[in-house]
């Protein structure tokens, strides 16, 4: 039998992949907000893996997660979770890219140095056009 992690199929094409992350639901709970951005920081971590599962090198991906809404809280829960900061680093650090959506920066009246991680060239103007737009270049779409 073939051990899935060394035959690596998702290596014949590169990915090109959105998440939509608006968080979890807007009656969630503080808890509930933070197990479901750790879902989605386990579900990231895992496409990556399988991604470079058997490669000695870098395959070539393309994710991002679109954050928008009660989404942008992910930024402010890793920065007070030591264990979430690491795993969002490390996904960064892998070439994931965390976009934030300027409308709900404004409506917050938050600044992206406001936000663990984002930059200016990481807001876009709107995260719902994000989507669409990253969806016509040819991205697929996956919401959790």
């Amino acid at each position: 039998m073939n051990d899935p992690l060394t035959l690596n199929r998702y290596q014949i094409i590169e990915q090109r992949v959105v998440y939509h992350n608006n968080g979890a639901s807007v009656q969630a709970s503080p808890v509930e907000t933070k197990v479901y951005m750790a879902a989605l920081l386990t579900s990231l971590t895992n496409h990556v893996n399988a991604l470079c599962a058997g490669s000695a090198e870098k395959p070539a991906f393309t994710i991002h997660v679109v954050c928008h809404g009660a989404g942008l809280d992910l930024f402010s829960i890793v920065q007070r979770d030591d264990a979430l900061k690491q795993r969002f680093d490390d996904l960064c650090v892998q070439g994931v890219r965390f976009l934030a959506c300027a409308n709900t920066l404004r409506g917050r009246n938050l600044k992206p140095a406001d936000l663990y991680g984002v930059t200016d060239q990481d807001v876009v103007p709107s995260g719902v056009a994000e989507l669409g737009y990253l969806q016509m270049q040819g991205f697929a779409y996956i919401h959790l």
